[in-house]
C-alpha cells in the first residue's frame, strides 16, 4: 500500500457555517441546553457544540434529526434569510410543541377532542 499525504482538513464552507449558526439558533430558540439536545441525538454534547460552531460538519442524517426534535422543516437550515415571526406567536408553537411531545397517546386524544369540542 503506497503512503501518501494525510489530506489536509478543509475549511468549513459558508454553508457549512450557516448550518452551524442554524442549529444554535433553533436549539437557544426551543430552550434546549447542548446536554438535553446532545442526549436525545445520542452524541456527546461536546460532538454538538462541534456542529454548533461549524468545527465538525454535521452529516444528513443528524441534520434531519434535529430537524425533527426542534420541529422544523429541514429547508430552513439552507435559506438566505428567514421571514421574520411574531415572536409571541412563535414562542407558543414551541411551547405547545413541547407540550404535545410530553403527552402520552390516550393524554393527546383527549385533548384533541376538548379542542374540538370548543370549536364547535
Amino acid at each position: 500500500m503506497a503512503e501518501g499525504k494525510p489530506r489536509a482538513k478543509r475549511a468549513p464552507s459558508e454553508m457549512d457555517l450557516r448550518v452551524a449558526s442554524r442549529l444554535r439558533e433553533a436549539r437557544h430558540a426551543q430552550g434546549m441546553t447542548l446536554v438535553e439536545l446532545s442526549g436525545r441525538l445520542g452524541v456527546s454534547h461536546q460532538q454538538l457544540q462541534k456542529y454548533e460552531s461549524g468545527a465538525n460538519r454535521i452529516s444528513a442524517g443528524m441534520l434531519y434529526d434535529v430537524a425533527e426534535l426542534l420541529h422544523m422543516p429541514l429547508a430552513d437550515f439552507f435559506g438566505a434569510e428567514r421571514p421574520s415571526r411574531d415572536d409571541q406567536v412563535s414562542r407558543l408553537r414551541r411551547a405547545a410543541h413541547r407540550i404535545v411531545d410530553a403527552m402520552s397517546d390516550a393524554e393527546l386524544v383527549k385533548v384533541v377532542k376538548v379542542l374540538q369540542a370548543l370549536d364547535e
